[in-house]
């Protein structure tokens, strides 16, 4: 019979911001809440709702946006002003921000077969765009198409993992473009750096069609991709380890040495359910030692699925399809 655990609240977004639409919301890797704020009485801004993994959408008009970081009583707001792209993605970068649009226009991502030349990097759209404590624009650069998740580790590293619709163009030596379809998971060192792509050094070992857990810790990486879902584990040499997973479907992960949590989300009497796997990685293998029945807060049961998913070390961070504003926090019990 599977356990029962309730999660602990971890942050909500005051309720002074409660007129404003939520963009982007995430926990940072000292625990922050940090949420890309629009005023809905903008003329024009008319952000809200839209669906993140559908087709792109033409850019609405040039609007200003605030960046709101929580950490316990204290906040920092940072504005920003015409911003041009629907931002999804948000996490710290140094003392400031950086924030990443998942879908861009598809005339960017072209397939192999219909290369254009030359190629110029002024036609790639700079998804990826950071920004400094007081919102002057500190570097971008293009992230590809197909977003999943947007994370920073403690170093200013920035990791992408994207969904199985991603695309990334290649400048070739000759002046044309060449294209690369699901690549996974990818890390800049910086926002205007090179890009690192973990396919270049899983090779044919690791299906990277979707990247469908992430955990960015202070010192490692663990991806779990999709067709296999193997635990990959990556430094900021490369990847150190891939090890064979059992556990299939998993959309979030903590790690703490050998101990591992991932969430499970299914339906019952038309109702979500989230779960956590548990299992330990010991000689090269996962073994599932047990599960978890996650509550919220007092026992409550979940009114939507889990959305967020932040995995950082041996905690993640979930908060309820809809409401971006309240973070809800699950560790690992060693």
């Amino acid at each position: 019979m599977a356990d029962s655990r309730n999660l602990a609240l971890h942050a909500t977004l005051p309720e002074r911001y409660v007129r404003f639409d939520v963009l982007a919301s995430t926990i940072d890797h000292r625990g922050r809440l940090l949420a890309l704020l629009v005023d809905p009485a903008q003329g024009g801004a008319e952000v809200l709702p839209w669906r993140r993994r559908g087709p792109w959408k033409p850019p609405i008009p040039l609007f200003d946006a605030t960046v709101v970081i929580c950490d316990g009583d204290d906040e920092h707001q940072i504005p920003l002003y015409g911003l041009d792209q629907w931002f999804s993605e948000i996490d710290a970068l140094g003392d400031g921000v950086v924030l990443g649009a998942a879908r861009i226009p598809a005339a960017n991502d072209q397939r192999p077969h219909e290369q254009s030349a030359p190629a110029h990097e002024s036609e790639l759209t700079r998804n990826v765009i950071a920004f400094d404590r007081g919102g002057t624009r500190a570097g971008a650069f293009y992230a590809g198409d197909g977003i999943e998740q947007l994370s920073t580790d403690p170093r200013g590293r920035i990791w992408i993992s994207y969904f199985d619709e991603s695309t990334y163009r290649f400048a070739m030596p000759d002046g044309t473009w060449s294209v690369s379809s699901m690549v996974g998971l990818a890390r800049w060192n910086d926002p205007d750096g090179d890009p690192w792509f973990a396919y270049n050094d899983t090779g044919n070992e690791v299906d990277w069609c979707d990247c469908y857990a992430l955990n960015v810790g202070q010192a490692l990486v663990h991806a779990c991709p999709y067709t296999k879902f193997p635990l990959v584990e990556v430094d900021a040499s490369g990847v150190r380890s891939i090890t064979p997973n059992p556990i299939t479907g998993c959309s979030g992960l903590a790690v703490s040495d050998s101990a591992l949590a991932f969430l499970d989300q299914y339906r019952r009497n038309d109702k979500p359910v989230w779960t956590i796997r548990k299992a330990r990685r010991e000689d090269g293998v996962v073994t599932e030692t047990g599960t978890e029945i996650l509550a919220l807060p007092g026992g409550r049961s979940p009114a939507g699925w889990a959305r967020g998913k932040i995995g950082r070390d041996a905690t993640l961070w979930l908060h309820e399809d809809g409401n971006p504003r309240q973070w809800y926090r699950y560790e690992i019990d060693c």
